[in-house]
């Protein structure tokens, strides 16, 4: 007998079976679709991007009827897409416009479509409200096109990322400070927003890069940054400098890894040419410049700023041989009586103690104020000593240096008024001031803020400063680096000379001055005879500072006029009379000390602590002591008693 095994299925268990294989089916295929319109716009978006903008255009029109959408809200949506589109970062303004020109056309046809009706507006005029997006569409990306035609894309290759450590296309210097740049610099917080994208290096040991920075970063403070800098890369310090390109997005950083002037820096000759001499060389051994004069700019002056030790009577004497060897007739003014600069007392004109520097001060007012109505009668606008009206009238370029200035520019004193004036009027005469001194205060320059400013706006050489004091500060707003810094020696070396420029081509960098034999150079240096247009100035002729007018109303007396006494009789108001008072202030130390004992006796300590004082206390002693050796005041009975004028 045999038994057949016979397995029965229910109808619906073979749909399910069938609608599975189906679903299987329909699965497979959707994915080859995916697929192939992944391909499709993979391989062909940039070409079709147009259409993808007209496309979205007729998506939102169409179904904003079903979404309930209405026409405002597409028009806000529409304004948003054109605000992003116009804010979004691009390689330029007219990209960012094109971008937002295309959304604000669509989104206009869009409008206008959802407020007619929406998809019942499409089926109803399908000419209108899909040729016109069709259209523009077209129109506006025709520049997409041509960029395209013009730079024809390439299928982006599948390969491994690019190894930052070596660019195919970068040599290697640049790669290797590339990578420095971003992971010991960048990747510590220091320069963010900057791209190190050139390297060169024009001697051993020194590199000059180009620095490309992002959209957002200030210059300003990369030229500040060079201490950072240094600290990253494990510099020396004052070896990272900064020079502006001209462009605003490119910056070059100047990095030293091996100095030129930490062994000194020789003498090897005056370097005046067109102006402008060597003052000093760079760690990276470039030229720092002094400038004189400019062509169809006149004369220029500067500020040497040094403690004591500090090389600063070195410079001065470079500036010295320099300024002769261009034909400079130089006068120089000390107020230390002969202990500043007395290698050039036989090679230029030399004035020395505080009284000859006041007097020569006063007379170059008074030729800078006369050789400005001879050029101004003449018809010269600005000096140029090759111009044959200056030749015909003999006026030779001039400078006046003055160590130790604030011996003699004493706050609150006529003379600062008068400097003031000369050094602002200077520049078109041919007549140049520097000031040289010890102290970084403006107490230095007589308190003046715009004789400052008119001297650092042609040259700044700040050396070693070994104490900030009190007040405000002789160095000028923008001024890169940190002279306080500096120590008097490096490794048993010397840095006497070494500063920072403040107009130059590397900010932030250290640079030191030539170190020279004074005695020698002065003495084969030419000799310039000063030609003054002004004769001397007599001791005992006062300062005629500028005047200060004053308006004091003089109350009706008896004696006046019947109209005056009716006025006053019934409350009305009186004339007044306007008289110009001239304001006469101390000239010199000594006077003011006199001034103040004249108002009766005072101590030493009194003095000092008056708020005009305009010395410190060593050189008070040094006024009282020269007073009392000339009689003209009584020393205290005991000490720190009151001083009093002799009888």
């Amino acid at each position: 007998m045999s038994t057949r095994t016979a397995s029965t299925r229910t109808a619906s268990e073979v749909r399910a079976d069938r609608l599975a294989a189906l679903g299987r089916a329909l699965s497979a295929l959707l994915a080859i679709v995916a697929y192939g319109v992944g391909w499709l716009v993979r391989r062909s978006w940039r070409r079709l991007f147009p259409c993808y903008w007209v496309l979205a255009e007729l998506a939102v029109a169409w179904m904003a009827g079903p979404l309930g959408l209405s026409w405002q809200t597409v028009a806000i949506l529409a304004l948003a897409i054109a605000a992003t589109a116009a804010g979004w970062r691009a390689r330029s303004r007219t990209v960012r416009a094109w971008r937002a020109t295309i959304a604000v056309v669509l989104g206009v046809f869009a409008v206008a479509t959802v407020a007619a009706g929406g998809s019942a507006a499409m089926a109803a005029h399908p000419t209108l409200t899909m040729f016109g997006p069709t259209l523009a569409g077209a129109v506006l990306g025709w520049p997409w096109w041509y960029h395209l035609r013009q730079r024809p894309s390439q299928p982006e290759p599948q390969q491994a990322p690019v190894v930052v450590d070596a660019p195919p296309t970068v040599d290697p210097l640049t790669a290797h400070w590339q990578q420095r740049w971003q992971q010991e610099v960048v990747g510590q917080g220091v320069c963010a927003g900057t791209t190190l994208t050139r390297a060169a290096n024009p001697r051993p040991g020194v590199t000059e890069a180009l620095v490309r920075l992002a959209p957002g970063t200030k210059p300003a403070p990369l030229f500040k940054s060079g201490p950072d800098v240094e600290v990253a890369l494990d510099l020396d310090e004052g070896t990272v400098g900064w020079r502006s390109t001209g462009k605003t997005a490119r910056l070059q950083v100047i990095i030293v890894e091996r100095s030129y002037i930490l062994d000194g820096v020789p003498w090897t000759g005056p370097t005046y040419h067109d102006g402008r001499c060597e003052i000093a060389r760079f760690t990276d051994g470039s030229a720092g410049p002094w400038v004189f004069s400019r062509r169809n700019f006149g004369v220029l002056g500067g500020v040497v700023v040094g403690s004591s030790g500090s090389g600063k009577t070195r410079a001065l004497g470079v500036l010295c041989a320099n300024l002769l060897d261009g034909g400079f007739q130089v006068v120089i003014g000390d107020t230390q009586n002969g202990q500043s600069l007395p290698a050039w007392k036989d090679t230029v004109e030399y004035h020395a103690g505080v009284d000859a520097v006041n007097l020569l001060l006063r007379r170059f007012h008074a030729e800078v104020m006369r050789r400005s109505e001879l050029l101004a009668a003449a018809g010269v606008d600005t000096y140029d000593e090759n111009d044959p009206r200056v030749k015909a009238l003999g006026l030779g370029k001039l400078m006046v240096i003055v160590d130790e200035c604030q011996l003699v520019l004493i706050p609150n004193t006529l003379l600062v008024p008068l400097v003031e004036q000369a050094a602002e009027t200077m520049r078109k005469t041919g007549a140049g001031l520097v000031l040289a001194t010890q102290l970084p205060q403006m107490k230095s320059l007589g308190g003046s803020v715009r004789l400052r400013d008119a001297l650092v706006a042609g040259n700044a050489l700040i050396l070693r400063l070994s104490n900030r004091g009190s007040g405000t500060t002789i160095l000028p707003d923008d001024f890169v680096g940190d002279p306080f810094a500096i120590e008097r020696e490096i490794d048993g070396k010397t840095t006497a000379g070494m500063g920072y420029l403040r107009h130059s081509n590397r900010v932030g960098m250290l640079c030191r001055v030539p170190h020279l034999d004074e005695v020698a150079v002065a003495a084969a240096s030419p000799r310039v005879p000063v030609r003054w247009n002004v004769p001397p100035i007599d001791p005992n002729t006062p300062i005629k500072a500028p005047k200060t007018s004053s308006t004091t109303t003089n109350a009706p007396t008896t004696g006046g006029s019947a109209v005056d006494r009716l006025r006053a009789a019934f409350g009305g108001r009186t004339k007044t009379t306007t008289t110009v008072v001239e304001v006469t202030q101390p000239q010199t130390t000594a006077e003011w000390v006199l001034a103040c004992l004249r108002r009766g006796p005072a101590s030493a300590q009194a003095l000092l602590d008056r708020p005009d004082c305009p010395v410190n206390q060593a050189q008070l002693y040094a006024v009282l002591g020269r007073l009392k050796d000339a009689g003209r005041i009584t020393p205290p009975a005991q000490r720190g008693g009151p001083w009093t004028l002799s009888a």
